[in-house]
C-alpha cells in the first residue's frame, strides 16, 4: 500500500489507518488476542498506520499486535488539559503499548481556539518529550472546524484528526465545505491530515464504495482512519484503496451491514450518557436513555460514561 508523508512530520504512513475504536470495549469488545489478530492482518496487507486513545482501551490489542508488527506507527489522544494530565496519559500509553515511544500523540475533542489556549500547558509539556525524543508528533483531533481554522496559530500542533466525510456527518459546526475549506488552509503550515469517521460513524456504509472513494481521493488527506471488525473487511478495504480490480466487488456484501446503539433493560435514565454525548443525540424520556440515530455516529463515548454499563455499540 503506498505510503505518505503525514505533514512535515517525519512519519511515513499507508493511505489506510487502523482505527481500533471498534474492537474497543465501547463497541465490540474482542479480546487482545482477537484484535491483535486483525491487526497483524492488516499490517501484512500494508497498513501500517493504526490509531487509539486513552478512552478506548485497547491498548493491550496493540501491544501484542507490535510483537510481531514492531514498525506499526501509533496514535494515540487522550483528554489532557495541563502538564499533570498529559504526563499521566503519556505514560499510560507508553505502559500500555510496551514502549518508551509513541510515534504520534494528540489532545483529544479539541473544539475551538479557546479550547487549545485553554490546554496549551499540556501541548507545552507534549512538546518537552517530543523535544527528549519520546514522541514522533504532536496533534489534536476534533470534530470542529473552528478547531481546524485556529490549529496554525500553535505551532506545537503538527497534525490534525478532524471529521470528515462525503455527507459532512458529525461535523459540530458547518458542512463538509466548510471543513475542507478549514483543511486546506492550514495545509500550507506543514501540517498533516488524517481523517476520522470517513463513513460517517456507520451512516454510510450502505455507500462504502463511494464515501471511501470520496476519502481516499481527497487531496487535502494525507490518511484516513478506518473501523475494521474482521478480515473480511481489511481485505475489501485494502484492495479498494490500492485501486485493485476485486476492491468494489469486496466492497458491496460490506455495504449491507448495519450498525446500532443498544440501550438495555436495566437503564435507569440518570442522564449521564446524555451528558456526554457531544452530537445531543440521547434524551431520557420515561427515565431511558433514548438514541436519536440520524445524529448518532457510534463512537460509543457514551458507553464509558454509563455507569450501569447499559448501552454498547454493535
Amino acid at each position: 500500500m503506498r505510503r505518505y508523508p503525514l505533514g512535515d512530520t517525519p512519519l511515513l504512513v499507508s493511505k489506510l489507518c487502523f482505527g481500533t475504536l471498534t474492537m474497543s470495549p465501547l463497541q465490540t469488545n474482542m479480546s487482545p488476542e482477537d484484535g491483535a489478530a486483525l491487526l497483524i492482518h492488516a499490517y501484512e496487507h500494508g497498513i501500517n498506520f493504526l490509531d487509539t486513545a486513552d478512552l478506548y482501551g485497547t491498548y493491550p490489542h496493540i501491544r501484542l499486535a507490535l510483537k510481531e508488527a514492531p514498525d506499526y506507527i501509533v496514535s494515540s489522544k487522550a483528554y489532557c488539559y495541563d502538564e499533570e494530565t498529559a504526563r499521566a496519559a503519556l505514560e499510560r500509553a507508553w505502559r500500555g503499548i510496551g514502549r518508551d515511544y509513541i510515534d504520534l500523540f494528540m489532545l483529544h475533542e479539541q473544539e475551538s481556539l479557546y479550547t487549545l489556549k485553554g490546554h496549551e500547558e499540556a501541548l507545552i509539556y507534549l512538546e518537552k518529550q517530543r523535544e527528549r525524543g519520546y514522541i514522533g508528533a504532536i496533534g489534536v483531533s476534533t470534530h470542529f472546524v473552528r478547531c481546524v481554522s485556529a490549529v496554525h496559530r500553535f505551532p506545537i500542533i503538527r497534525v490534525v484528526h478532524p471529521l470528515i466525510n462525503m455527507s459532512g456527518i458529525g461535523i459540530q459546526d458547518g458542512t463538509r465545505v466548510d471543513m475542507e475549506n478549514a483543511i486546506q488552509n492550514v495545509r500550507p503550515y506543514g501540517v498533516g491530515i488524517f481523517a476520522m469517521k470517513p463513513l460517517g460513524g456507520g451512516h454510510l456504509i450502505a455507500q462504502n464504495a463511494e464515501a471511501l472513494h470520496y476519502a481516499l481521493n481527497a487531496p487535502f488527506l494525507d490518511s484516513i482512519a478506518v473501523g475494521m471488525q474482521s478480515r473480511r473487511e481489511i481485505d475489501a478495504n485494502c484492495a479498494f484503496a490500492e485501486e485493485l480490480e476485486c476492491g468494489e466487488s469486496l466492497m458491496e456484501p460490506l455495504a449491507k451491514r448495519e450498525r446500532r446503539i443498544m440501550v438495555h433493560d436495566w437503564c435507569e435514565g440518570c442522564g449521564s450518557c446524555m451528558k456526554r454525548c457531544k452530537q445531543q443525540a440521547i434524551s431520557i424520556v420515561d427515565k431511558r436513555a433514548v438514541i436519536d440515530s440520524e445524529k448518532c455516529v457510534f463512537c460509543g463515548y457514551c458507553a464509558r460514561s454509563c455507569p450501569q454499563f447499559c448501552i454498547k455499540v454493535v
